[in-house]
């Protein structure tokens, strides 16, 4: 029976006198708490309060699962500290109404339960988790620059613990339904719908006999718990242990760390009303704060990507269910894993039996390393194993859809490819290339049919680097740049669509920061300290671990391939030439940089010995340390700032939003910043200028500021909040 019903939200009561609240946000694939959530949740509360009944049950009515979080639409109305703070205020408040409720509560959860769901479920004095892989718990708002704003900071500590809590809130921890079980969080678990009923009914008995939970203490059910948890002296060793690791591991200019940690450790020194407070007041300020900003604006962004760019909305992609991948060195192995994998069918062809042999190898392990991550059952990667066939003489190439080329980087060689590929395969057939170094339309060149040809560049590893470059060249169809885009949200990609271009936008903007890295090294800067600014600055790794990772020679494969578009403003940098000819490759020869092994990689005395003489030393480094820090990551930074603007000018992409997101996805550039030109208009266009001029004057006519950064600056034409925002 029926006892409140609104637009979000039933109250019925079950045949045992107990009442459920469902929560269905209509037009929504997940639940979210938004205005209208919260207002139906306001009256629904009470009338629960009023039902006399001897339990509630909250749930979700979506498959999908039970809340994923906070509407973030609804953020990006906040103008002020204030209003971010009334925001925390009102969740606050109705969490308190529901933990106050007189009736135990449960919370029923199944499938993701994050952000303010984890809040809402902690507010209420039980919960259950249904043992299923999308069952995940935790909070990512310090992703977004954020903290739990609803009680999220005071609650899990008194459920879980404070180190299991600090694992959760600032390690973005996501804990399965055992996890959960096993810590503490959920009172019950159930593996399939035969325990379901049985187990949910035995917690509502409980519950019912137990009754309302007070969170007045912290629990202390493990003896790491006792050891450190139970006493004043443990929990100051815990926090400060905490702090001192985030100061090596948290990103320059990343307040929400620091500031969760704060409300948590205010909330078990001085109770849970202070700790609440802390955690408004953090809130506002944090909302506001350019991290947040720019956080939220990617994840907006990324959204975006879902869909067809603006660009290619009238073009029709066609269906894509047969894919040809021609190469099954690294990059094609890793295409064709990852297209099996989504369930399309795929041929691989090479051009000898060993190196096919090698390439199926390299495919065996990728599903090998699947199952191991449980990402794929045993059964399930055979299944999808057996979709690859390999061949040595095109078999089954007419019947694809589209043909990724990843063969060696040699623009004969390739040429010959595609016209191979346009003999053998469908006139329909789209033909890509996951070159970056090579240009398209050279290879569109003497086709019958260079409409159909395109760039799709992906990233190494495959499986693992979110970001692919379609790339348009001057006879490519938008029929062709739609389909490949379509097809790369199928393969669970962020598609770009960038302009050919040598380097297309990634490698063009990257070329000149890990050109200037090296620079630094021989010009006496130690090879560790390079990476430590840039990492501190917000990069996943260091510009030198970077190149190992890519490979020395083939990083001096790219330089020279951008020599057209860096020529007269960058000179040649002898010092890739002589790492390859010295046979410091990187990892994969096991010495580049570092020197690497079983063990954690060491810096490589070798390489700064090499590179010395490349260069003299610069003004920089006769400063104190924390000014040469400084010097150096202004150089590699502003130089990936200065390229963008200039990329932005020969219109790589359509906007300026687009670069950033290429940036972010593609080398991991620091989120919290926004990506290049995002982070130009933060610190201020004149700024930026004045400061590339002045290096310029010192260092080199590289640093010379282009001339859309000089027009920008002197019109205050910003990139991220004008006709480029996208």
């Amino acid at each position: 029976m029926r006892i409140f019903e609104s637009q979000t939200i039933v109250v019925r009561r079950d045949g045992d006198g107990a009442v459920s609240l469902v929560l269905d946000v209509p037009d929504r694939s997940v639940n979210v708490f938004n205005r209208q959530v919260m207002a139906d949740l306001d009256a629904a509360l009470d009338a629960v309060s009023a039902s006399k009944a001897p339990i509630a049950v909250m749930r979700s009515g979506k498959k999908s699962g039970f809340i994923a979080g906070a509407d973030l639409q609804e953020f990006l109305s906040i103008q002020d500290a204030a209003g971010a703070q009334a925001i925390s205020t009102a969740g606050q408040k109705m969490f308190d109404k529901l933990a106050a409720l007189p009736m135990p509560t449960i919370a029923a959860i199944s499938g993701p339960c994050l952000g303010g769901g984890l809040e809402f479920a902690l507010a209420c004095d039980y919960r259950f988790v249904f043992d299923k892989p999308s069952t995940q718990l935790g909070f990512p708002e310090v992703e977004l620059g954020l903290l739990p704003g609803w009680g999220g900071t005071q609650r899990l500590p008194r459920i879980v613990g404070i180190e299991r809590a600090l694992n959760v809130i600032l390690g973005r921890r996501k804990l399965t339904a055992r996890e959960a079980y096993d810590w503490g969080l959920a009172d019950a678990i159930a593996s399939d719908e035969v325990q379901l009923r049985d187990v949910f009914a035995r917690l509502t008995a409980r519950a019912i006999g137990e009754g309302k939970r007070r969170l007045d203490r912290l629990p202390l059910r493990t003896w790491r718990q006792r050891l450190l948890e139970s006493n004043s002296f443990g929990r100051r060793i815990l926090f400060k242990a905490t702090e001192r690791l985030m100061r090596r591991n948290v990103w320059d200019d990343m307040p929400a760390p620091y500031q969760a940690l704060e409300a948590l450790r205010v909330g078990v020194h001085h109770g849970m009303t202070a700790g609440l407070a802390y955690e408004r007041t953090a809130a506002g300020r944090l909302a506001v704060s350019s991290a947040c900003r720019n956080l939220i604006g990617l994840f907006f962004q990324t959204q975006k990507t879902d869909k067809l760019p603006e660009e290619l909305r009238g073009a029709t992609p066609m269906k894509v269910q047969r894919v040809g991948v021609v190469g099954a060195g690294t990059m094609g192995a890793g295409i064709a894993q990852l297209a099996a994998f989504k369930g399309f069918k795929v041929v691989v062809q090479e051009v000898s039996q060993a190196a096919l042999d090698a390439g199926l190898e390299r495919v065996k392990g990728l599903f090998r390393k699947a199952v191991e991550r449980g990402v794929l059952t045993e059964p399930e990667s055979v299944e999808r194993l057996a979709a690859i066939q390999g061949t040595l003489k095109w078999e089954s190439f007419e019947s694809v859809d589209v043909v990724v080329e990843a063969a060696l980087e040699d623009l004969e060689a390739k040429r010959a490819v595609f016209r191979e590929l346009e003999a053998r395969a469908r006139p329909t057939t789209v033909l890509a290339t996951n070159t970056s170094s090579l240009s398209v339309e050279l290879l569109q060149q003497g086709l019958a049919h260079p409409d159909r040809v395109a760039g799709l560049h992906f990233f190494n590893p495959v499986h693992k680097m979110p970001l692919v470059e379609v790339a348009r060249a001057s006879a490519t169809s938008d029929a062709v740049l739609a389909t490949l885009t379509q097809w790369a949200n199928q393969l669970g990609k962020h598609p770009v669509v960038v302009r050919d271009s040598p380097g297309f936008v990634v490698n063009r903007i990257l070329m000149p920061y890990l050109n200037e890295a090296v620079l630094l090294v021989g010009e006496g800067m130690k090879i560790e300290r390079v990476d430590f600014v840039m990492k501190r600055f917000g990069m996943p790794m260091g510009p030198l671990e970077l190149l190992d990772q890519i490979g020395l020679d083939v990083a001096a494969h790219v330089a020279d391939s951008m020599r057209p578009v860096l020529a007269g403003r960058f000179e040649p940098n002898a010092a890739f030439e002589k790492m390859r000819l010295a046979g410091l490759l990187g990892q994969k020869c096991g010495r580049g940089f570092y020197l690497y092994g079983k063990k954690k990689p060491q810096v490589n005395g070798q390489v700064q010995e090499l590179l010395r003489s490349e260069r003299t030393p610069s003004d920089a480094f006769s400063l104190p340390e924390v000014a040469r820090a400084t010097e150096s990551r202004e150089r590699m930074v502003l130089l990936m700032c200065n390229e963008a603007a200039l990329a932005l000018s020969e219109n790589l992409t359509a906007t300026a939003a687009s670069m950033d997101l290429a940036m972010v996805l593609g080398t991991g550039w620091a989120p919290h910043r926004g990506g290049p030109l995002r982070y130009t208009d933060d610190r201020g266009l004149a700024d930026v200028v004045q400061a590339l001029a002045s290096m310029a004057t010192r260092l080199g006519h590289r640093f010379e500021p282009c001339d859309e950064l000089r027009h920008r600056a002197e019109t205050n034409a910003s990139f991220t909040r004008g006709p480029h925002d996208g």
